[in-house]
């Protein structure tokens, strides 16, 4: 197959046809400013399998393909090797790059795929179940055979980079290797020998290549370097080694003009968000939704994102966020995102958030019959390993879930909407909403419904008041209870229903009848136990129920949570509390922050009944605890670097006591800049994942790490591991990189 023919035939349809495939990536803060966009979330050390072609991409030629963050390459049944490179902009458009690597004067052989994975991938493409495709095969390499006599080729991908891993045997000659490369302008070796293609849009770079030969358990480095027989060709020369045993060459494809954000997104909407995320049975599931155009999906289908708008994506990794172990992307040619997920107790993954026109939907699950002019909103069910859609329903016309809780039997769900055309059950809580106001602009209002468990009926929806649905949480006396958080309200509240949504026989605001001069409470999460619910959030009062013996009683450090600074802007205090489950009683009730701004976006509650929550303070004396944490926000301890009208958040996570009297573990999460975390889970061993954003240059990063710079663009996604029982964090990943471990640091 010629370089032409491919790209004519392969490479440009594959432009439009991922963008209808599954991707292999990794709560929501609703709020009326725009998110910030580019928190780009790449797991690079993750490792990609090699998807075997079983006709979901047309040219039979194609015999498997990877998608790495570094591109797509394609393996062909004559072993070439197809680059397809992430687009990026150029001159107001976008630019793609291909290139192809073949072996000059090989033998005969047919790749195959090496070490079949147990966890197969799937597309589902558009709104008919007829170009969906399951159960394909997917390994974690391919063994291209001998391709010279006694020289092995074999094939490896991870997040950032393709290892060509060349094993030459006794007998073998390294000599023989000769790899001609297509649709470069040329090929050079720089300062650092390493390999560099040319072409009009940048350098692609092969690092160096390594050789080494296994002796006695243990790898025995052999000197290697490249050598050009001409612009377009290039071998290996080696020094002295054991010609009795086996010789490996391993160079990698480690970088290339990959970009990784998207300063002006078209539409303002989400870009590159981690929304969801569920720690269960030892793996981590993330969800959100993305609008760069150069985000690195792999598995993905849509490599250039030429829509305006967003498309969502969910990922299985392992819990120690290495390996991605499957992964699905489900969306359109529309809006498309999932704002929250949850895993039932048979692994099966429910997934809820925005699909566009002509999101799939399945057979027999519940369909909204009637206009939906911007997007409705979506429940879908995915099996474990994420290669089947079990069932997909559309539930709502305009506005979209932003949380999910599962229990009663069925799937609940929540969210925000101006729209008075909701199919509202019978009997429920209340019926109407959204008056037009002035100008015949509607307000928003808080919405919640139940499906079955199949998500083929729709047994409860409801209208609830209030502005959103920041948390849901099912009791274990069938009990649901929501919370509703938003930054801009006039306050929030807390409430409880029954599990048919039709009434409510219990409802918690701070609003009116406080003495604190401002009666913004927000209720950001919630979370249920047996007889009593824990929520957590953000307040301006200064005369909440704080509990005899809680951590700290008082709003700000001087019990007044009121302005500071020349400005004497007014700033929240976060605050954790445990309500009886009729909310007449309050059982506990902190505040948490310092002198400054403090807002708790997510909670989560240890199998002791511990609280764990994650979110975001602009204060210097926000109080830490446990080895390992960061005491200082920012590097200066101010959360500052600009001066006392701009301050700047830094993330934080926290644990505390049931009672909310000790403070277990505490640290500052962050650089200079603005950091916010916005979700956290606890898995099974009592660690805590907490998942966000950065706009600081300097996050703490360790040596070793993929990319301890920041990339450039607004914001870049963050994954922290964290050991909060209470001692350290053992693992960052800055955008989804792992940055190392933190045990010993002070910060940064």
């Amino acid at each position: 197959m010629t370089r032409n023919t491919f790209l004519d035939h392969v490479i440009a349809p594959l432009v439009l046809l991922l963008a209808g495939w599954i991707h292999a990536d990794i709560g929501g803060n609703h709020s009326a400013t725009p998110l910030p966009h580019d928190a780009v979330s790449r797991i690079t050390s993750a490792h990609i399998p090699f998807v075997k072609n079983q006709g979901q991409i047309a040219d039979p030629g194609v015999r498997f393909y990877a998608r790495t963050f570094t591109g797509t390459v394609f393996v062909t049944s004559d072993t070439e090797l197809v680059y397809a490179l992430p687009s990026i902009a150029r001159e107001g458009a976008r630019a793609s790059w291909a290139f192809q690597e073949s072996f000059a004067g090989r033998q005969p052989t047919l790749p195959q795929g090496d070490h079949r994975r147990a966890v197969l991938v799937s597309s589902y493409m558009g709104d008919d179940p007829e170009g969906w495709m399951t159960a394909l095969e997917a390994f974690d390499g391919v063994d291209l055979g001998e391709v010279y006599p006694a020289v092995r080729v074999a094939l490896r991908a991870t997040g950032n980079n393709v290892e060509k891993l060349f094993h030459v045997a006794p007998g073998g000659d390294v000599g023989d290797i000769d790899i001609a490369i297509t649709g470069v302008e040329g090929i050079r070796l720089d300062s650092r020998k390493q390999l560099v293609l040319a072409t009009s849009l940048g350098d692609i770079i092969f690092t160096a290549p390594i050789a080494y030969q296994l002796v006695d358990g243990g790898r025995q480095p052999v000197e290697v370097a490249y050598v050009l027989a001409d612009e377009h060709h290039y071998g290996f020369s080696v020094g002295p080694y054991d010609t009795s045993r086996e010789l490996v060459i391993d160079p990698l494809l480690a970088s290339t003009y990959l970009g990784g954000h998207n300063p002006q997104p078209p539409g303002n909407y989400d870009d590159d968000i981690i929304y969801g995320m569920v720690a269960a049975g030892g793996d981590v599931y993330v969800a959100g939704a993305t609008q760069s155009p150069d985000f690195p999906i792999h598995l993905g289908y849509d490599e250039s994102l030429d829509s305006a708008w967003p498309d969502g994506f969910i990922t299985r990794m392992s819990g120690d966020l290495t390996t991605v172990i499957a992964s699905t992307y489900i969306g359109t040619e529309g809006s498309d995102r999932v704002t929250d997920i949850a895993v039932d107790n048979t692994g099966m993954v429910v997934a809820v958030g925005q699909g566009g026109y002509g999101f799939p939907v399945t057979a027999g699950a519940y369909t909204w019959s009637g206009s939906t002019p911007v997007g409705g909103g979506f429940v879908a069910t995915f099996s474990a390993d994420l290669s089947t859609l079990v069932a997909s329903a559309v539930v709502t016309p305009s506005g979209y879930p932003w949380k999910v809780a599962l229990g009663n039997g069925g799937v609940y769900f929540g969210g925000s909407t101006n729209s008075p055309d909701f199919p509202i059950t019978e009997g429920a809580y209340l019926a109407t909403c959204c008056p037009a106001g002035s100008f015949g602009i509607r307000e928003y209002d808080g919405f919640a419904g139940k499906l079955s468990s199949d998500l083929g009926t729709l047994e409860a929806m409801t209208y609830l008041g209030g502005q959103t649905v920041s948390g849901i949480a099912v009791s274990p006396d069938g009990s649901v209870f929501i919370s509703d958080g938003w930054d801009y309200a006039i306050t929030g509240y807390l409430a409880r229903f029954d599990s048919g949504l039709t009434t409510r026989p219990a409802h918690l605001s701070y609003y009116p009848g406080s003495s604190s001069g401002s009666s913004r409470t927000y209720f950001n999460d919630v979370a249920a136990g047996d007889g009593y619910v824990v929520t957590t959030g953000q307040t301006y009062m200064n005369d909440l129920p704080a509990t005899e013996g809680a951590l700290d009683t008082t709003c700000g450090t001087d019990g007044l949570c009121d302005g500071v600074g020349p400005l004497l802007v007014p700033r929240s205090d976060g605050f954790v509390a445990v309500y009886s489950d009729d909310l007449e009683t309050t059982l506990a009730l902190t505040y948490f922050g310092g002198s400054d701004h403090e807002s708790i976006r997510s909670l989560t509650l240890a199998d002791n009944g511990d609280i764990v929550v994650a979110g975001e303070t602009t204060s210097a004396d926000l109080p830490t605890a446990g080895n390992g944490a960061d005491t200082g926000c920012g590097i200066d301890g101010q959360c500052d670097p600009t001066g006392p009208y701009s301050p700047v958040a830094d993330g934080f996570v926290a644990r505390l006591s049931p009672d909310l009297a000790d403070l277990e573990y505490a640290s500052y999460l962050g650089g200079s800049a603005e950091d916010r975390p916005l979700v956290v889970a606890l898995d099974d061993a009592g660690l805590v994942y907490a998942a966000g954003y950065t706009v600081s240059v300097d996050f703490p990063a360790t040596d070793g790490a993929f990319d301890t710079t920041f990339n450039g663009g607004t914001s870049d996604a963050f994954i922290s591991w964290i050991d909060a029982a209470p001692e350290a964090v053992d693992m960052i990943f800055q955008d989804g990189l792992e940055v190392g471990d933190l045990s010993n640091w002070s910060g940064p």
